[in-house]
């Protein structure tokens, strides 16, 4: 397979390490609210990669972060910890928050047919502080191997000490701009023009590894103790200790979103190379932005992206999500609107409505053949920097094809190895009808009453038990409608 590598600018092969593995790595959320689309544009970019490296018979061990502490709005020095500004929002502890949140994005990651990092699929019954086995690592079970990283940077002369915080000094690697593509007058000046808090520091571009519980941090709700006193980690640490110690200092891919390569991706690299001495990221993989129609960024902390739920209750399912972030490739900008999200729905519907049809002509109940041209071919594309428009386009032209039923029917099954679709999703299972248990109308009757009262809490409550007996429900301007929750073929 190969891959764009953002800090040598061109398409390369990915490389396995010594033991046989791809290592990859996935900038995962800060669980200080729900994620919106533009974070599931890139979960999904990555399930797919993932998906694609397997098929194609690479070995694959992915981690994913979860950032519960220590990620600052500004994403670097200066402004609030994201998560203590969440739970000052919603009233409860930092703690709390990252509990409540992780559970979310677990349960968004589900709705959408995502893997696991460690390649699972998700249970329902998923416990938050049991993820690592899933492949997700969260910072504030790392903060003891953080400090230990810190400890030996600065003994190695990369870091030192101020009265507010432990700081990287950029001055010590020559390389630290490569991955941006700035120059160092730039970056330095950059910086300048931001807020610089701490005026100890030797240069301004200088980055926290270690926050004291001082000045604008002093009531700081998380903090751990360590040799330069109580305080928390910074936001660019947690990532380079999760990766060396999880993926043993050799990733072979790294990614993350456009705008983590000046600041977040700029400073894991140097804190690495501080550490190790040499490069441990292979290949950085960056997916493109997803914008509103004005160009504009969507995001959480400007309340401009939407969530799965809301996008639910516009009338979509999660997987007409998947399909429009799943057939565009990750290095290509792209506008998001509803009337977008329409015609993803559209497609997916009318690539259902095929399927459904060649297995209803299917009377073979034998198991079919793999049809090696077109298996081939998708995989051809695949392997050409993740080109999916071009795989769906197989896709299509396979279901068009004279081949056998079966050998037709048994191919897209390996084809949804990647694109990860529901293939019983149709139309006609949206309504409610006399195919489901008394149970579920039970459910959807309360429900109906629930919001009609104006009693949400005890709605969101009959929702989440709709969801354990496999189901969505949707609230459209025609009333419940119900999706039956994804699962693999």
């Amino acid at each position: 397979m190969k891959l764009y590598n953002t800090l040598n600018r061109k398409v390369e092969d990915v490389v396995v390490n010594e033991k046989g593995f791809v290592h990859m790595y996935n900038c995962g959320p800060t669980v200080y609210y729900h994620m919106h689309v533009g974070n599931i544009r890139a979960y999904v970019c990555w399930d797919i990669l993932h998906r694609s490296l397997m098929l194609s018979g690479y070995n694959v061990k992915r981690i994913m972060n979860i950032t519960d502490v220590g990620h600052l709005t500004s994403d670097e020095d200066f402004g609030e910890d994201k998560l203590e500004k969440g739970a000052k929002r919603d009233g409860v502890t930092p703690f709390d928050i990252a509990d409540y949140y992780t559970k979310s994005f677990i349960s968004d990651f589900r709705k959408l047919n995502m893997l696991s990092p460690g390649g699972y699929e998700i249970p329902e019954d998923i416990d938050v502080h049991d993820l690592k086995r899933f492949g997700w690592t969260r910072a504030t079970e790392y903060v003891k191997e953080m400090i230990e990283f810190i400890v030996e940077l600065e003994k190695l002369g990369y870091a030192y000490e101020t009265s507010t915080a432990v700081y990287f000094d950029v001055s010590k690697y020559d390389d630290y701009t490569k991955l941006s593509g700035q120059k160092i007058e730039e970056k330095l000046q950059g910086v300048r023009d931001e807020v610089v808090v701490d005026k100890e520091k030797k240069n301004p571009a200088d980055f926290a590894l270690w926050m004291k519980r001082v000045g604008e941090h002093e009531n700081h709700y998380m903090h751990w103790a360590s040799p330069w006193g109580d305080g928390f980690p910074g936001w660019h640490i947690e990532c380079s200790v999760m990766g060396a110690k999880e993926l043993d200092g050799n990733i072979s891919i790294h990614t993350g979103g456009v705008d983590h390569i000046s600041v977040h991706h700029t400073n894991e690299r140097a804190q690495n190379f501080g550490f190790f001495g040499k490069e441990i990221v292979s290949m950085w993989v960056h997916n493109e932005f997803l914008t509103g129609k004005k160009g504009d960024k969507l995001s959480k902390s400007a309340g401009t992206g939407m969530n799965l739920e809301e996008l639910i209750n516009n009338g979509f399912s999660p997987m007409h999500v998947r399909y429009l972030f799943a057939t565009v490739n990750y290095r290509i900008p792209m506008v998001f609107s509803l009337d977008a999200l329409t015609g993803a729905k559209n497609a997916y519907n009318s690539l259902m409505k095929r399927i459904q049809q060649i297995c209803g002509k299917c009377n073979d109940q034998t198991e079919g053949e793999i049809i090696k041209e077109y298996y081939d071919q998708f995989i051809i594309a695949l392997n050409d920097d993740l080109n999916v428009s071009e795989a769906m386009a197989i896709t299509n032209k396979l279901l068009s094809s004279d081949y056998l039923h079966k050998d037709i029917i048994r191919t897209i099954k390996e084809f949804n190895k990647v694109w990860g679709f529901d293939i019983t999703d149709s139309d006609s299972k949206n309504s409610i009808g006399d195919e489901y248990s008394a149970e579920l109308k039970d459910l959807l009757d309360r429900r109906k009453s629930a919001r009609e009262d104006k009693n949400y809490e005890l709605s969101d409550s009959l929702r989440d038990e709709i969801s354990n007996l496999g189901y969505t429900v949707l609230d459209t301007a025609d009333g419940q409608k119900l999706v039956k929750n994804a699962t693999n073929i």
